[in-house]
């Protein structure tokens, strides 16, 4: 299991985005419907399901397990692999040419789409923080590597073009009551083209993510419960030859001018 040491004792503090320590953490908030946030030249923004219709997720990742707090895992047939799902339907290696592309602000990003799934019928349980993306590009198809480098990077899954944790300790809180339940979609990410350094639309794309280390009351948000707290979360695309989702103007607004969204809180690490 990867290690987040220190994250559950992190002292909070609040400051502009451009004035944080090197050694600070950024925890960003989507517990507010429309909210967005930029972490390492990504974008991810809190979504309403109702706009993309139905039948329209192609779920790759399914991640989960009902006795855990914090469970990870990645896109593989692989069964047993982490705490990813079993079924091929759901578990599967996937290609950059599966991936739609969206242009903000006439940037090109490729866009991935999460899908949480948390308990509404308890008090607080609806939080989940998602606590580290990795994305890979160009090793074999349906991998079952399970070992991390000294930096917390999964090892044989290809070349790395997108960490989010950065090994600061970053993190995004989600709110699944945001939206009406499962299947629709809760966040979309989006990672910028250029990152994946012009491969073939053929090369394998492996998406490494872990959720739930927050666990019960972060102290640099408050009460709740960001552990894992039912059924799977799952990772997905929309399908490549349909009209692109965007972000609101608005979003897109606060992105240009630098501020990376709204509601992005900058904490500082504990050693």
């Amino acid at each position: 299991m990867k290690q987040y040491a220190g994250l559950a004792h992190a002292m909070a503090i609040v400051v502009l985005l451009f004035g944080a320590h090197a050694a600070s953490a950024t925890m960003i908030d989507l517990t507010t419907a429309g909210a967005s946030g930029e972490l390492n030249g990504a974008i991810f923004e809190q979504i309403n399901p109702q706009a993309m219709g139905t039948g329209v997720i192609d779920s790759f990742a399914q991640i989960g397990a009902a006795n855990l707090t914090a469970v990870q895992g990645y896109n593989t047939t692989v069964n047993d692999v982490f705490n990813n799902g079993a079924p091929d339907n759901f578990n599967h290696s996937i290609t950059i040419g599966m991936i739609p592309v969206v242009s903000l602000e006439s940037v090109d990003y490729y866009q991935f789409l999460l899908d949480i799934n948390e308990n509404n019928n308890a008090a607080l349980d609806q939080y989940l923080s998602l606590d580290e993306v990795q994305i890979f590009v160009g090793g074999s198809a349906n991998p079952s590597s399970t070992s991390f480098d000294a930096n917390g990077i999964l090892q044989g899954v290809g070349t790395l073009v997108y960490d989010m944790e950065s090994n600061v300790g970053n993190w995004v809180a989600l709110d699944f009551s945001l939206n009406s339940g499962s299947g629709g979609g809760d966040m979309f990410l989006y990672v910028p083209v250029a990152s994946f350094g012009g491969a073939a639309s053929d090369a394998v794309v492996t998406l490494y993510s872990h959720f739930g280390a927050q666990g019960l009351n972060p102290e640099e948000y408050g009460a709740g419960n960001f552990g894992n707290s039912d059924g799977f979360e799952e990772w997905a695309v929309l399908p490549v030859d349909e009209p692109a989702i965007v972000p609101e103007p608005a979003t897109l607004s606060l992105i240009g001018l630098g501020l990376a969204g709204i509601a992005v809180r900058r904490v500082a690490r504990k050693h």
